[in-house]
């Protein structure tokens, strides 16, 4: 067979296999099993990776002191957050967090605050933590909230996006302040 001969048998062989994969998937109604693509890369779902709280202590001046990092590959989007969190005072604690998906671009953490076996101290108290969570990596753009005890205090928000040649990722925050008038503090001579 001379080289023109070749090319044409090879190339309707890699049409008939196309033809016939798209024939299964609208007569099977699917790929596979835990197949999501035609070639052949499963979906990623939302999940908490990794989660660690530091014990609680007194500081005499609170900071939100927050890093982020993101990326991407494989498929999914890794966001590693990191933030302290003010608590009413030392017998406090950051107790077991939630991630979940609100919808196909928008997730939740919550990280609660819990009363422990401590005895309390005169002081403010403050514990930081560190999460990573994964997110399907998409065309759409994403948006992490995090939430203290129920509170929102940070939006993260990003595009991530994955091709064959590799993943680029862009992301801003936003931080929600305390109600101020709920902050206001007095100080009287006695």
């Amino acid at each position: 067979m001379d080289r023109q001969k070749v090319v044409a048998v090879v190339g309707v062989l890699g049409v008939a296999g196309l033809v016939g994969t798209a024939g299964l998937i609208a007569v099977g109604g699917g790929l596979p099993a835990g197949i999501d693509t035609v070639a052949g890369e499963t979906e990623t779902q939302p999940e908490l990776l990794h989660f660690e709280a530091a014990g609680s202590q007194c500081t005499d001046r609170y900071q939100a002191n927050s890093s982020t990092a993101v990326g991407v590959g494989g498929g999914s989007t890794e966001i590693t957050h990191a933030q302290n969190v003010s608590l009413p005072d030392r017998s406090y604690a950051l107790g077991t967090p939630t991630f979940e998906a609100l919808n196909d671009s928008a997730y939740v953490l919550n990280v609660p605050v819990v009363e422990t076996a401590k005895p309390p101290r005169d002081c403010q108290g403050v514990a930081r933590y560190n999460g990573t969570m994964r997110i399907p990596a998409g065309d759409e753009s994403w948006q992490l909230i995090v939430k203290h005890d129920n509170e929102e205090v940070t939006t993260i928000r990003g595009n991530s996006e994955q091709s064959l040649m590799g993943g680029s990722v862009s992301v801003s925050q936003g931080v929600s302040a305390p109600d101020p008038q709920a902050n206001n503090t007095t100080a009287s001579d006695g």
